[in-house]
């Protein structure tokens, strides 16, 4: 206990205590933004792998060895973890959480439908719960300004209700009071960009398998232009990391159609892109690929080329 640190001389220095769960490429942003304008950042990585610690420790933020302690010494909970995380931890936040002593503001921002987030806002009652999700990528600071995502939010409290400025900050757009608003932008959204990712995967890997790959790219810059051809590398070698957890988003990408857009499962598209993220982080090399440790995959020739061995490895044990 006595590595704790001073909750009441840090409140003194900051203008909050914002826990963020947990420290992945996304939450270690959120962090750096945070403190960078004077708001301290609580988390607990004590369970999770050494790669999360080491982010949270560069990020600067408050490490914790509980739950119970995380949950009530901050005046605000970021949820921003994995979709197939999301519910585990509302569940974890609301089983460490001391209902009479603390008040508990939750934001989940992570990418689920509406259906799942109503589900994960019906765990907590009594609770300022706010439905949020992130557009866009880690905020970063480069050439002495914050480049930093979107974060639409709904239901009947804002990020601006508990902190006056902190909206602004993390770049708020409140929608709607409605909650499962933000969570169902957020699907829509993530169905162009990362709906997108799966369909260039299949044609760069499919050109490879046929040679005409460097035909397809000389194509592709020539009659699309060259922020077409850009957008198609950077999905395309951008997804190897990502691909594990985009299963589990595609899957509440196709809930969400089928629920609030009215399409039948048997025309979901997003089902089949979900398998397509599965074999890239189950059946090829890339599956152990990490966010700034990158070793394969890092040119369209070289995911082409991966994928397409993972496929070849599957056929044969088919036949």
């Amino acid at each position: 206990m006595a590595d704790l640190p001073d909750f009441d001389a840090l409140r003194g220095r900051h203008l909050g205590l914002i826990g963020v769960i947990s420290m992945g490429d996304m939450g270690s942003g959120v962090a750096r933004l945070l403190m960078a304008h004077n708001y301290a950042v609580l988390t607990n990585v004590s369970d999770r792998s050494e790669d999360t610690k080491s982010r949270a420790l560069s990020a600067g933020a408050v490490l914790l060895p509980s739950d119970e302690l995380l949950v009530n010494h901050s005046d605000l909970i970021l949820s921003i973890v994995p979709p197939a995380e999301a519910y585990s931890t509302a569940e974890r936040v609301v089983k460490a959480w001391d209902r009479k002593e603390t008040e508990l503001v939750y934001a989940d921002l992570n990418a689920v439908s509406p259906s799942t987030l109503l589900s994960i806002s019906s765990l907590f009652t009594g609770v300022k719960f706010i439905d949020g999700s992130i557009l866009g990528g880690p905020p970063s600071f480069v050439d002495g300004s914050w480049t930093k995502p979107i974060i639409p939010t709904s239901g009947p409290f804002s990020l601006s209700d508990i902190f006056p400025g902190l909206g602004e900050v993390l770049g708020e757009k409140q929608i709607s009071p409605e909650l499962g608003q933000a969570s169902g932008l957020k699907m829509v959204f993530a169905s162009l960009s990362k709906g997108y990712a799966a369909v260039a995967l299949q044609s760069v890997t499919t050109a490879h398998q046929l040679g005409v790959l460097p035909e397809l790219l000389e194509s592709v810059n020539e009659l699309q232009g060259e922020a077409a051809g850009k957008k198609l590398e950077q999905a395309v070698t951008g997804l190897a990391p990502k691909a594990g957890r985009w299963v589990r988003e595609m899957e509440e990408i196709g809930k969400t159609h089928r629920e609030n857009g009215n399409w039948e499962e048997w025309e979901g598209i997003f089902e089949a892109a979900a398998k397509v993220y599965e074999l890239v982080a189950k059946g090829t090399v890339l599956g152990g690929e990490r966010i700034g440790k990158r070793e394969r995959g890092t040119t369209v020739e070289g995911v082409a080329e991966a994928v397409g061995e993972g496929l070849g490895r599957r056929k044969e044990k088919e036949e």
